[in-house]
Protein backbone atom coordinates (compact mmCIF):
# COMPACT_ATOMS: atom_id res chain seq x y z
CA UNK A 1 0.00 0.00 0.00
CA UNK A 2 1.27 3.36 -0.85
CA UNK A 3 2.17 6.17 2.28
CA UNK A 4 0.31 9.36 1.39
CA UNK A 5 2.88 11.06 2.50
CA UNK A 6 5.54 9.86 0.24
CA UNK A 7 3.45 10.78 -2.60
CA UNK A 8 4.57 13.80 -5.20
CA UNK A 9 3.34 17.38 -3.90
CA UNK A 10 -0.46 17.82 -4.36
CA UNK A 11 -2.10 21.46 -4.81
CA UNK A 12 -3.05 22.13 -1.53
CA UNK A 13 0.90 21.47 -0.67
CA UNK A 14 2.30 24.07 -2.40
CA UNK A 15 -0.35 26.47 -1.50
CA UNK A 16 0.73 25.97 2.24
CA UNK A 17 4.46 26.31 1.60
CA UNK A 18 3.70 29.39 -0.09
CA UNK A 19 1.26 30.92 1.75
CA UNK A 20 4.01 30.89 4.53
CA UNK A 21 6.43 32.23 2.65
CA UNK A 22 4.26 35.29 2.42
CA UNK A 23 2.66 35.44 5.16
CA UNK A 24 5.33 34.46 7.68
CA UNK A 25 3.24 32.75 10.10
CA UNK A 26 1.20 29.58 10.59
CA UNK A 27 -1.64 31.54 11.87
CA UNK A 28 -1.96 34.07 8.97
CA UNK A 29 -1.35 31.38 6.13
CA UNK A 30 -3.91 28.96 7.23
CA UNK A 31 -6.50 32.34 7.79
CA UNK A 32 -5.36 32.98 4.00
CA UNK A 33 -6.02 29.45 2.73
CA UNK A 34 -9.42 29.12 4.93
CA UNK A 35 -7.28 25.79 6.83
CA UNK A 36 -6.96 25.28 10.65
CA UNK A 37 -3.66 25.13 11.43
CA UNK A 38 -3.09 21.89 12.17
CA UNK A 39 -4.12 20.63 8.37
CA UNK A 40 -1.72 23.88 7.17
CA UNK A 41 0.84 21.75 9.13
CA UNK A 42 -0.16 18.26 7.84
CA UNK A 43 0.90 19.88 3.76
CA UNK A 44 3.99 21.48 5.25
CA UNK A 45 4.56 17.98 6.62
CA UNK A 46 3.89 16.22 3.78
CA UNK A 47 6.35 18.40 1.61
CA UNK A 48 9.37 18.07 4.14
CA UNK A 49 9.20 14.49 4.20
CA UNK A 50 9.04 14.29 0.26
CA UNK A 51 11.91 16.41 -0.25
CA UNK A 52 13.97 15.85 3.43
CA UNK A 53 14.32 19.68 4.10
CA UNK A 54 12.77 22.07 7.06
CA UNK A 55 11.38 24.07 4.72
CA UNK A 56 11.37 26.72 7.15
CA UNK A 57 12.88 27.70 10.47
CA UNK A 58 11.86 30.00 13.14
CA UNK A 59 13.62 33.34 13.36
CA UNK A 60 12.21 35.56 15.84
CA UNK A 61 8.20 35.80 16.00
CA UNK A 62 8.32 34.33 11.99
CA UNK A 63 8.92 31.11 9.81
CA UNK A 64 12.06 31.75 7.34
CA UNK A 65 11.90 29.70 4.88
CA UNK A 66 15.04 27.62 3.93
CA UNK A 67 17.19 27.81 0.87
CA UNK A 68 15.40 24.98 -0.97
CA UNK A 69 12.10 26.32 0.03
CA UNK A 70 12.82 30.04 -1.34
CA UNK A 71 13.97 27.92 -4.57
CA UNK A 72 10.71 25.82 -4.62
CA UNK A 73 8.57 29.01 -4.27
CA UNK A 74 9.57 30.23 -7.99
CA UNK A 75 8.09 27.07 -10.06
CA UNK A 76 4.95 25.67 -7.14
CA UNK A 77 3.89 29.49 -8.40
CA UNK A 78 4.51 28.52 -11.95
CA UNK A 79 2.21 25.16 -11.17
CA UNK A 80 -0.51 27.23 -9.09
CA UNK A 81 -1.20 29.66 -12.12
CA UNK A 82 -1.32 27.31 -14.89
CA UNK A 83 -3.77 25.29 -12.69
CA UNK A 84 -5.65 28.61 -11.68
CA UNK A 85 -5.82 30.33 -14.65
CA UNK A 86 -5.15 27.59 -18.10
CA UNK A 87 -6.74 24.35 -16.73
CA UNK A 88 -9.14 26.07 -14.66
CA UNK A 89 -9.85 28.14 -17.47
CA UNK A 90 -10.92 24.74 -19.47
CA UNK A 91 -13.92 25.06 -17.97
CA UNK A 92 -15.01 28.34 -18.54
CA UNK A 93 -16.78 29.81 -21.37
CA UNK A 94 -17.52 33.25 -22.04
CA UNK A 95 -19.88 33.94 -25.30
CA UNK A 96 -18.63 37.36 -25.21
CA UNK A 97 -15.42 37.28 -26.32
CA UNK A 98 -14.89 33.18 -28.40
CA UNK A 99 -14.28 33.42 -31.73
CA UNK A 100 -15.00 29.96 -31.67
CA UNK A 101 -16.63 27.92 -35.13
CA UNK A 102 -20.17 26.28 -34.14
CA UNK A 103 -20.36 23.70 -36.44
CA UNK A 104 -23.95 22.61 -36.91
CA UNK A 105 -25.90 19.89 -39.39
CA UNK A 106 -28.75 21.16 -41.36
CA UNK A 107 -30.72 19.86 -44.06
CA UNK A 108 -31.82 22.63 -46.78
CA UNK A 109 -34.87 23.35 -45.09
CA UNK A 110 -32.98 24.24 -41.41
CA UNK A 111 -30.18 26.27 -43.81
CA UNK A 112 -32.72 28.94 -44.86
CA UNK A 113 -35.05 28.34 -41.85
CA UNK A 114 -32.96 27.88 -39.04
CA UNK A 115 -29.60 29.32 -40.07
CA UNK A 116 -30.49 33.38 -40.30
CA UNK A 117 -32.13 32.83 -36.90
CA UNK A 118 -28.69 31.35 -35.10
CA UNK A 119 -26.64 34.21 -37.29
CA UNK A 120 -28.74 36.83 -35.59
CA UNK A 121 -28.75 35.59 -32.40
CA UNK A 122 -25.04 34.88 -32.20
CA UNK A 123 -24.49 37.93 -33.21
CA UNK A 124 -26.04 39.43 -30.10
CA UNK A 125 -24.66 37.33 -27.48
CA UNK A 126 -21.52 35.75 -29.32
CA UNK A 127 -20.82 38.56 -31.84
CA UNK A 128 -16.91 37.07 -32.43
CA UNK A 129 -18.38 33.45 -32.99
CA UNK A 130 -18.56 31.99 -36.16
CA UNK A 131 -20.89 29.71 -37.74
CA UNK A 132 -20.10 27.25 -40.23
CA UNK A 133 -23.73 25.08 -41.22
CA UNK A 134 -23.26 21.59 -43.08
CA UNK A 135 -25.24 19.45 -44.95
CA UNK A 136 -25.44 16.28 -43.05
CA UNK A 137 -27.40 12.89 -43.69
CA UNK A 138 -28.95 10.23 -41.20
CA UNK A 139 -26.22 7.88 -41.91
CA UNK A 140 -23.44 9.78 -41.50
CA UNK A 141 -24.27 12.55 -38.37
CA UNK A 142 -23.45 9.99 -35.31
CA UNK A 143 -19.42 9.39 -36.67
CA UNK A 144 -19.71 13.54 -37.26
CA UNK A 145 -20.96 14.32 -33.93
CA UNK A 146 -18.87 11.96 -31.86
CA UNK A 147 -15.41 12.90 -33.49
CA UNK A 148 -16.06 16.45 -33.29
CA UNK A 149 -16.55 17.51 -37.06
CA UNK A 150 -20.19 18.46 -35.64
CA UNK A 151 -21.42 19.99 -32.20
CA UNK A 152 -24.90 19.94 -33.54
CA UNK A 153 -27.44 18.24 -35.89
CA UNK A 154 -30.81 20.04 -35.85
CA UNK A 155 -33.42 18.63 -37.96
CA UNK A 156 -35.66 15.47 -38.00
CA UNK A 157 -34.40 11.51 -37.90
CA UNK A 158 -36.74 8.70 -37.57
CA UNK A 159 -33.61 6.35 -35.52
CA UNK A 160 -30.63 8.32 -34.13
CA UNK A 161 -28.09 6.47 -32.79
CA UNK A 162 -28.03 5.29 -29.13
CA UNK A 163 -24.66 7.49 -28.41
CA UNK A 164 -26.67 10.68 -29.46
CA UNK A 165 -29.00 13.01 -27.00
CA UNK A 166 -31.51 14.85 -28.22
CA UNK A 167 -33.62 18.10 -27.52
CA UNK A 168 -36.95 19.01 -28.64
CA UNK A 169 -37.42 22.28 -30.92
CA UNK A 170 -40.80 21.94 -32.32
CA UNK A 171 -43.06 20.48 -35.03
CA UNK A 172 -42.88 21.07 -38.67
CA UNK A 173 -46.16 21.51 -40.03
CA UNK A 174 -46.77 20.69 -43.69
CA UNK A 175 -49.19 22.61 -45.90
CA UNK A 176 -50.61 22.56 -49.56
CA UNK A 177 -49.52 24.95 -52.16
CA UNK A 178 -50.35 26.06 -55.44
CA UNK A 179 -50.33 29.71 -57.25
CA UNK A 180 -52.55 32.60 -56.08
CA UNK A 181 -53.65 32.95 -59.36
CA UNK A 182 -54.34 29.41 -60.46
CA UNK A 183 -57.54 29.15 -62.67
CA UNK A 184 -59.18 25.65 -61.80
CA UNK A 185 -58.13 25.82 -58.33
CA UNK A 186 -59.79 27.86 -55.20
CA UNK A 187 -58.98 27.95 -51.28
CA UNK A 188 -59.91 24.30 -50.54
CA UNK A 189 -59.28 20.62 -52.57
CA UNK A 190 -60.86 17.34 -52.32
CA UNK A 191 -58.31 14.31 -52.23
CA UNK A 192 -59.53 13.09 -55.53
CA UNK A 193 -58.74 16.46 -56.80
CA UNK A 194 -55.30 16.76 -55.35
CA UNK A 195 -54.55 13.06 -56.80
CA UNK A 196 -55.51 14.22 -60.02
CA UNK A 197 -53.44 17.82 -59.96
CA UNK A 198 -49.88 17.40 -61.32
CA UNK A 199 -47.42 18.11 -58.51
CA UNK A 200 -43.98 18.91 -57.63
CA UNK A 201 -42.30 16.95 -54.77
CA UNK A 202 -39.40 17.04 -52.95
CA UNK A 203 -37.77 13.52 -51.72
CA UNK A 204 -36.77 15.31 -48.57
CA UNK A 205 -39.51 13.98 -46.30
CA UNK A 206 -40.61 11.34 -47.35
CA UNK A 207 -42.63 10.00 -44.35
CA UNK A 208 -44.89 12.79 -45.34
CA UNK A 209 -44.85 11.77 -48.99
CA UNK A 210 -45.56 7.41 -47.79
CA UNK A 211 -48.94 9.25 -46.01
CA UNK A 212 -50.27 10.66 -48.61
CA UNK A 213 -49.66 8.12 -51.32
CA UNK A 214 -51.30 5.89 -48.56
CA UNK A 215 -54.31 8.46 -48.48
CA UNK A 216 -54.78 8.61 -51.91
CA UNK A 217 -54.38 4.75 -52.40
CA UNK A 218 -57.07 4.61 -50.15
CA UNK A 219 -59.32 6.48 -51.93
CA UNK A 220 -58.43 4.59 -55.59
CA UNK A 221 -56.77 7.46 -56.79
CA UNK A 222 -52.51 7.91 -57.99
CA UNK A 223 -50.65 11.31 -57.40
CA UNK A 224 -49.08 13.08 -60.48
CA UNK A 225 -45.83 13.34 -60.06
CA UNK A 226 -44.51 15.97 -62.68
CA UNK A 227 -41.51 17.20 -61.33
CA UNK A 228 -39.24 15.74 -58.53
CA UNK A 229 -36.30 18.07 -57.09
CA UNK A 230 -34.26 18.00 -53.81
CA UNK A 231 -34.34 21.85 -53.66
CA UNK A 232 -36.86 22.66 -51.21
CA UNK A 233 -36.40 26.61 -51.47
CA UNK A 234 -36.79 26.39 -55.20
CA UNK A 235 -40.65 24.98 -55.23
CA UNK A 236 -42.67 28.09 -53.86
CA UNK A 237 -41.09 29.58 -57.05
CA UNK A 238 -41.70 26.47 -59.36
CA UNK A 239 -45.28 26.40 -58.01
CA UNK A 240 -45.92 30.37 -58.55
CA UNK A 241 -44.61 29.84 -62.11
CA UNK A 242 -47.04 26.86 -63.31
CA UNK A 243 -50.09 25.02 -62.31
CA UNK A 244 -48.23 21.95 -60.17
CA UNK A 245 -49.38 22.30 -56.97
CA UNK A 246 -46.96 20.82 -53.81
CA UNK A 247 -46.58 19.90 -50.16
CA UNK A 248 -44.19 22.19 -48.10
CA UNK A 249 -42.91 22.79 -44.84
CA UNK A 250 -45.44 25.72 -43.23
CA UNK A 251 -42.17 27.68 -42.38
CA UNK A 252 -41.02 27.90 -45.82
CA UNK A 253 -44.69 29.07 -46.86
CA UNK A 254 -44.22 31.76 -44.51
CA UNK A 255 -40.52 32.66 -45.67
CA UNK A 256 -41.28 32.72 -49.55
CA UNK A 257 -45.04 33.63 -49.69
CA UNK A 258 -44.22 37.58 -49.70
CA UNK A 259 -42.34 37.08 -52.66
CA UNK A 260 -43.20 34.60 -54.94
CA UNK A 261 -47.26 34.26 -55.54
CA UNK A 262 -48.42 31.38 -53.91
CA UNK A 263 -51.39 30.49 -51.65
CA UNK A 264 -52.68 27.78 -49.05
CA UNK A 265 -55.00 25.31 -50.24
CA UNK A 266 -57.01 23.40 -47.58
CA UNK A 267 -57.08 19.71 -47.81
CA UNK A 268 -59.79 17.58 -45.84
CA UNK A 269 -56.94 15.84 -43.56
CA UNK A 270 -54.80 17.33 -41.78
CA UNK A 271 -50.95 16.71 -43.43
CA UNK A 272 -49.13 14.93 -40.21
CA UNK A 273 -46.53 16.82 -38.83
CA UNK A 274 -42.80 15.62 -37.48
CA UNK A 275 -40.81 16.82 -34.73
CA UNK A 276 -37.69 18.59 -35.21
CA UNK A 277 -34.62 18.01 -32.19
CA UNK A 278 -31.47 18.99 -32.23
CA UNK A 279 -29.11 16.17 -31.68
CA UNK A 280 -25.52 16.13 -30.01
CA UNK A 281 -23.01 13.52 -28.96
CA UNK A 282 -22.87 12.44 -25.35
CA UNK A 283 -19.19 12.90 -25.39
CA UNK A 284 -19.70 16.49 -25.52
CA UNK A 285 -22.45 16.74 -23.26
CA UNK A 286 -20.73 18.89 -20.45
CA UNK A 287 -18.65 20.79 -22.46
CA UNK A 288 -19.63 24.18 -22.01
CA UNK A 289 -19.22 25.83 -25.05
CA UNK A 290 -21.34 23.10 -26.03
CA UNK A 291 -23.79 23.50 -24.13
CA UNK A 292 -24.00 27.38 -24.83
CA UNK A 293 -24.15 26.39 -28.74
CA UNK A 294 -27.12 23.95 -27.62
CA UNK A 295 -28.75 26.84 -25.86
CA UNK A 296 -28.78 29.28 -28.69
CA UNK A 297 -30.45 26.58 -30.91
CA UNK A 298 -33.16 25.99 -28.79
CA UNK A 299 -33.94 29.83 -28.24
CA UNK A 300 -34.47 30.08 -31.85
CA UNK A 301 -35.33 27.01 -33.17
CA UNK A 302 -38.42 27.18 -30.33
CA UNK A 303 -39.14 30.71 -31.90
CA UNK A 304 -43.01 30.46 -33.43
CA UNK A 305 -43.50 31.53 -36.72
CA UNK A 306 -46.79 34.16 -36.69
CA UNK A 307 -49.70 33.32 -39.39
CA UNK A 308 -49.77 35.99 -41.54
CA UNK A 309 -52.99 38.02 -42.20
CA UNK A 310 -55.90 35.70 -44.49
CA UNK A 311 -53.83 32.55 -44.01
CA UNK A 312 -56.06 29.30 -44.44
CA UNK A 313 -55.94 26.96 -41.18
CA UNK A 314 -56.90 22.90 -42.12
CA UNK A 315 -59.81 21.74 -40.70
Amino acid sequence: MNNPDNQDPQIADLRAVLALIEDGTVTRAARRLGLTQSALSYHLDRMRKRFADPLFVRVGNRMAPTPFAQRLAEPAARVLRIVETEIAGLARFDPAVTDREFRIGVNEIGAIVLVPKLMKRLAEVAPLARLAPTQVSPDTMAAALESGELDVVAGHVSRPHDALLRQHLYRRAYVCVARRDHPRIGDTMTLREFGRTPQVQSPSVPITFAWINDQLRRHGVQSQVRLTTEHVAAIPFIVAASDLIAIIPDEVYHLFRPIAPIKKVRLPLRIPSIDVHQYWHSRVAGDPANQFFRSVVYAVGCERQPASPGDLSYT
